[in-house]
C-alpha cells in the first residue's frame, strides 16, 4: 500500500488536487482510499438528538450507525492515522491535511512564503494555486511543481514511481536497526539513497497476525518473544531447534 498526504493551508488547493489524484489512479485501475484530516474543533458527524448520538451519550465506547448505503463507525475520541490505516486495503490512500505522518507529501501553497513554510525533506512536489502564478519565485532547489488540473498524470507518475509502500514509524530510541530513524529512512528512499529492504521489519524473523493485521514489533521485541516461545517449547518432545515455528490461537469465549 502507498500512503501519501497532501497538505496546505486552508484555500490552497489541496481538495481539488485530491480530487484529481483520485480520478487519475482510478482511471489507472488502482483501489484508492483517503482520510480528510479536519482541524476545526468544533467537527462532528454525529447529529444532537440522534439514536446514536444517545447511544454514545450513555457511555458506549464505540458506536456504529448501520445504514442501507454506508456504515458509521464514531469513535468518542481521535484516532491516530496509524490506526485508520488499518483499516485500509487500498493500493494507494491519500491523506488530505495530516502533515506529522511519516509518508512524503505533496506541498499545495498560494505563494513562496507558504512553499517556504511547509516544505519539508519530505516534500516529493508542489501543487495547489502557486501554479497558476505568472510570478513564482520557485529556484531549482525547490520540488518540482506541478498544476493537477492539468498534469494530473505527470504528478500521478511522480508519485507512483518515488513513494514507497507505507514504512513503520517508531521513536528514533525504539529501533535503529537500519543505522538511521524511520523518518529519516524515508528521505533517503525518496533522495535514491535507501532502500525499503533496508527496514529490518521488512525481513522480520518474527510476524504476528491477529485477524489479517500483522503487528509491527521492533527487533528486540521480535527477538524476546522469539525466546520465550523457543525456551518453551524447548522442553517438549518433537522440538526441533532449525525448524520453522507456526502457531495460531483461536478466539476464546
Amino acid at each position: 500500500m502507498k500512503v501519501f498526504s497532501v497538505i496546505g493551508i486552508s484555500g490552497s488547493g489541496k481538495t481539488t488536487t485530491v480530487e484529481h489524484l483520485i480520478r487519475d489512479f482510478k482511471k489507472r485501475g488502482f483501489s484508492v482510499g483517503s482520510i480528510k484530516d479536519i482541524h476545526y474543533e468544533k467537527f462532528t458527524m454525529e447529529t444532537p438528538g440522534s439514536n446514536t448520538h444517545r447511544h454514545r451519550e450513555a457511555g458506549a465506547e464505540l458506536v456504529t450507525g448501520r445504514g442501507l448505503s454506508e456504515t458509521d463507525i464514531i469513535f468518542p475520541y481521535q484516532v491516530s492515522t496509524q490506526q485508520i490505516l488499518s483499516f485500509y486495503h487500498h493500493d494507494i490512500v491519500i491523506i488530505e491535511g495530516d502533515q506529522e505522518i511519516n509518508v512524503p507529501q505533496i506541498v499545495c501553497a498560494r505563494n513562496l512564503d507558504e512553499v517556504k513554510e511547509l516544505q519539508t525533506s519530505r516534500t516529493l512536489a508542489l501543487a495547489g494555486l502557486i501554479s497558476s502564478q505568472p510570478e513564482k519565485g520557485l529556484l531549482p532547489s525547490h520540488p518540482p511543481l506541478f498544476d493537477a488540473r492539468e498534469k494530473t498524470g505527470e504528478l500521478a507518475d511522480l508519485i507512483l514511481e518515488k513513494t514507497p509502500p507505507l514504512l513503520p514509524d517508531f521513536p528514533p530510541e525504539c529501533c535503529q536497526a537500519c543505522g538511521r530513524s524511520c523518518r529519516e529512512l524515508l528521505v533517503d528512499i525518496l533522495q535514491g539513497k535507501g532502500q525499503v529492504g533496508e527496514c529490518v521489519l521488512w525481513n522480520s524473523r518474527v510476524k504476528v497476525q491477529i485477524g489479517k493485521e500483522e503487528l509491527s514489533m521492533v527487533p528486540f521485541v521480535q527477538e524476546a518473544l522469539a525466546g520465550i516461545i523457543r525456551g518453551y517449547l524447548a522442553t517438549l518432545d518433537g522440538y526441533k531447534p532449525h525448524k520453522k515455528i507456526k502457531i495460531e490461537i483461536a478466539p476464546g469465549e
